[in-house]
């Protein structure tokens, strides 16, 4: 009996081509008559070569399609091309826009951006440091845990450039980059004032040295010295964290001190206060009055509506971002100082006291 089950038949494997080694660096300063030194030169735009013979380069690389390896530009210049930026609270979406500011300038310089977040926790800050420098970042942008800690000093020492966000170093000078604390703070208090406010509290970062709270605790009191004649310091509530749950935490020792205003470090903080009152059955702002100093894009929104400076938070990033990109370019020039505006934007949180003061 005839088989028709014949086997299939296997094919001839297809003919492959030749690889084609990608261009070199020798490709192409053989393509233009010169050395492979002029032709890395011409390609990272340092070393002497005339305009001409890096047009004639760059053509070359072009035509050739030739593109220099990550890994060998970074072993030629000795750079690793990445940047670390180290934040306190990466679920504060502050900090995300101020991460978009800054890799959008470091990527157009060639940069990628490391972020991390150390959650106001000095140890977790310290090791993310360590492995900045472990992994030979290029530079780092830091909102540091206190204005003492160590790792600034150490980056220093290091020869590592760094710029300073919101909190200065007591000890150590740097690149800083801040917000107008003073202005926003004294509109906040003034504007609060006007409505009838006399029992404003302020809330302040605690437990740590910081330069910021400070500075603020210094406009406060003598905001309230000239106007009331007084800092009465029930008012001034200091925390370890600035999040939801110390917003919640604190809203018992503002209804202890019989606040009618208050004023809170950041958006999320205040939402916490908003969230503690509302399981009080109080509200905002017929039972307290609420300011936030550090906006968020939640500030505007209904329900919310917080009264709060605009901070440019893109801005905050580009700037340091640049200060760091001249920082490795000219290592000995002087420190900067960058303090960008913020005005107050009156919104629905705050309005007149319910009662009088008493």
């Amino acid at each position: 009996m005839e088989d028709h089950q014949r086997k299939a038949c296997p094919l001839p494997p297809p003919a492959l081509s030749p690889t084609v080694p990608p261009p070199t660096i020798a490709d192409v300063a053989r393509h233009c008559g010169v050395s492979v030194a002029s032709v890395s030169n011409a390609l990272s735009g340092t070393g002497r070569v005339s305009e001409k013979t890096r047009e004639r380069v760059l053509e070359a690389a072009r035509k050739l399609g030739y593109s220099a390896s990550p890994a060998a530009r970074a072993l030629r210049m000795q750079r690793s091309w990445s940047m670390g930026l180290v934040i306190p609270d990466i679920a504060n979406p502050m900090f995300g826009q101020i991460a978009r500011g800054a890799a959008e300038v470091l990527e157009e310089a060639g940069y990628h951006l490391l972020v991390a977040s150390h959650d106001a926790r000095h140890e977790r800050q310290a090791g993310q440091i360590r492995n900045l420098v472990q992994q030979r970042a290029d530079g780092v942008i830091l909102q540091p845990f206190s204005s003492l800690d160590e790792e600034v000093p150490m980056l220093a020492r290091a020869g590592i450039p760094l710029v300073l966000l919101a909190r200065r170093h007591i000890e150590q000078p740097s690149d800083y980059v801040t917000i107008d604390l003073r202005g926003p703070l004294l509109e906040g208090l003034a504007h609060l004032a006007a409505l009838g406010h006399q029992r404003i509290a302020l809330t302040l970062l605690g437990g740590r040295p910081s330069t910021t709270a400070d500075e603020r605790f210094a406009i406060y009191c003598g905001f309230m010295r000239d106007r009331f004649d007084t800092v009465d310091e029930t008012l001034i509530i200091r925390m370890a964290h600035t999040d939801l749950e110390s917003g919640r935490a604190a809203v018992p020792a503002l209804l202890a001190a019989r606040a009618t205003a208050v004023i809170a470090a950041n958006d999320i903080l205040a939402l916490g206060i908003r969230d503690g009152l509302r399981a009080s059955a109080l509200s905002v702002p017929q039972d307290l009055s609420l300011l936030a100093l550090e906006d968020t894009f939640l500030s505007p929104l209904p329900g919310i509506e917080l009264t709060s400076p605009s901070l440019p938070k893109q801005q905050i990033g580009m700037a340091a971002a640049r200060l760091i990109l001249a920082r490795i370019a000219e290592p000995s020039r002087a420190f900067e100082t960058i303090v960008l505006p913020s005005p107050l934007v009156v919104r629905g949180s705050t309005a007149p006291p319910r009662v009088g003061p008493t």
